[in-house]
């Protein structure tokens, strides 16, 4: 779980829900509490307005994680979950899992296997036994998704990816793990098994597939919780086996995931001020002069991710209002995530980059905050990237006598100098490591020693690159068209930041 940072927390929200749900055991709907996922109360929540409702909730990676209020983030206003919200109960797809998951551990039904005969669709066994399986499908079936039908869909729709199945039968496949692993393979988001790799926090309501008898295949199933056990990891509801009841308990620590997936988000539409760029600006307190005509924004999920996507925009003539350019780009980040930078963004009181960690010479983050653009550089003679329009980007060609010094003791700290036998400094990157790059001006009016150092954009084979050391990092041709586009008399900048672009 991400490090936690000692500050002074808001009282936690409200447990309960505001709204009615439509789904499972509706007669446990009010014994129904949810906790907030306490190892993501660092990272940058957003809260969602409820169409039509007073109802909140708490968003994080691209899921509804609890209930939320003011106290939690920026509030937005939610037009339509789109296809989140299958029930159309007004619980979002994510969140009404979990909620599934909930009912099923007070339902806490005893742990009975066995082949018997089901309704097709929305089958199921009585409420007072099940196997592993029945709890996912229960759970999932609350926010108006019946696994039992979507499984026999896929499997007729694409029998080779469901091999172990000879005939399909409603009846059980849904029930058996490994026969159920390729529809969410297919369908859902699959994300990293490591439950301590902070680059990708698990969320309530993740559907996990672990492995309990030693052959390296799913045998079980379960959903991560909202609590965290002494292990220090989720809890996890599941119905584990013979002797047991569906309840939350503490396995990670010991019991291997194979998989783990997320629903994908789909149709969410919030209020048009929360859109776009305009909205991304909006919710972290930041603002750009008329002078800046075009933004690269890069957007992470939260703040140990190791990867983003990268955005162009530029101001839109007559109206001020910002359109996108292109399709999104993506790009790698560092190894640690993201830190409060040091550029033209002066934080007021409220704006979340006040809750990040300052970046540090060696911490392995990328900058967050407003940044100007240096000079481009790269190992050919003269700009490898065209130019559409307007002025060309200022190129430089380098060799190995080009260094950025990132030596904090050193009075040339965070500048490019070209190196000799009389240099002053005991470390500094060598510029002709990389193909193409571009000089991100982080830390450098004034430039603090040890706030960072030797910030770019620049090159990577994104088939198999590894996070950065703090820069950000895309493919060649993607960096070639970014500087093709970047005009100097649109006083570009790049915003990089933890949020999301609805």
């Amino acid at each position: 779980m991400p490090a936690k940072q000692a500050v002074e927390k808001p009282p936690a929200p409200p447990h309960a829900l505001q709204v009615e749900d439509r789904g499972i055991f509706p007669d446990l709907d009010e014994e129904v509490t949810l906790a907030f996922p306490s190892w993501v109360e660092d990272q940058p929540i957003i809260v969602m307005k409820a169409p039509d409702s007073e109802a909140m909730y708490a968003y994080l990676d691209g899921a509804f994680i609890g209930l939320g209020d003011a106290s939690l983030g920026p509030v937005v206003q939610v037009e339509s979950f789109g296809e989140h919200d299958h029930d159309k109960d007004l619980i979002p797809d994510s969140l009404d899992i979990m909620v599934g998951a909930r009912k099923a551990e007070l339902n806490s039904a005893p742990y009975r296997g066995g082949y018997e005969k089901l309704e097709y669709p929305g089958g199921d066994v009585a409420r007072d036994r099940g196997v592993c399986t029945d709890v996912v499908v229960r759970a999932v079936r609350n926010a108006g998704v019946d696994l039992q039908r979507e499984l026999h869909e896929d499997i007729k729709r694409s029998p080779r990816s469901f091999p172990m199945v000879k005939r399909a039968d409603p009846n059980i496949d849904q029930r058996r793990v490994k026969t159920i692993l390729p529809y969410f393979k297919r369908h859902w988001r699959s994300l990293p098994i490591e439950p301590d790799d902070a680059s990708s926090p698990w969320l309530p309501g993740d559907i996990l597939f672990m492995q309990i008898k030693g052959d390296k295949r799913p045998d079980h199933l379960g959903l991560a919780g909202d609590k965290l056990g002494e292990s220090g990891f989720p809890l996890v509801i599941n119905n584990w086996t013979d002797g047991y009841s569906t309840s939350a308990i503490d396995i990670l620590s010991y019991v291997p995931v194979t998989h783990r997936f997320r629903p994908i988000l789909k149709g969410l539409k919030v209020e048009a001020s929360q859109r776009g760029l305009s909205g991304v600006l909006s919710r972290q307190a930041l603002s750009l002069g008329e002078d800046h005509q075009q933004v690269v924004l890069v957007t992470a999920p939260h703040y140990n991710a190791t990867r983003g996507l990268l955005r162009r925009y530029e101001r839109r003539a007559g109206d001020d209002t910002w359109g996108e350019v292109g399709e999104p780009i993506e790009v790698m980040l560092g190894a640690k995530g993201l830190a409060r930078g040091r550029g033209l963004h002066d934080a007021m009181e409220g704006d979340p980059l006040r809750q990040q960690e300052h970046k540090k010479e060696g911490d392995l983050r990328a900058p967050s905050g407003v940044f100007t653009f240096g000079t481009a550089f790269g190992k050919k003679t003269r700009a490898p990237y065209t130019t559409r329009g307007g002025a060309a980007w200022p190129y430089r060609s380098v060799d190995g006598e080009d260094q950025f010094v990132d030596d904090p003791a050193s009075e040339h700290y965070n500048s490019w100098q070209r190196g000799g036998s009389d240099k002053s400094w005991s470390s500094a990157e060598s510029l002709s490591m990389y193909e193409l790059g571009v000089v991100v001006e982080h830390n450098m009016r004034p430039v603090k020693p040890g706030a960072g150092s030797a910030i770019f954009l620049h090159t990577t084979n994104m088939r198999s690159a590894d996070p950065t050391l703090g820069c950000t990092a895309m493919s060649r041709r993607d960096l070639e068209r970014v500087l093709g586009w970047l005009d100097p008399g649109k006083k570009p900048v790049l915003v990089q930041v933890a949020d999301e672009v609805f």
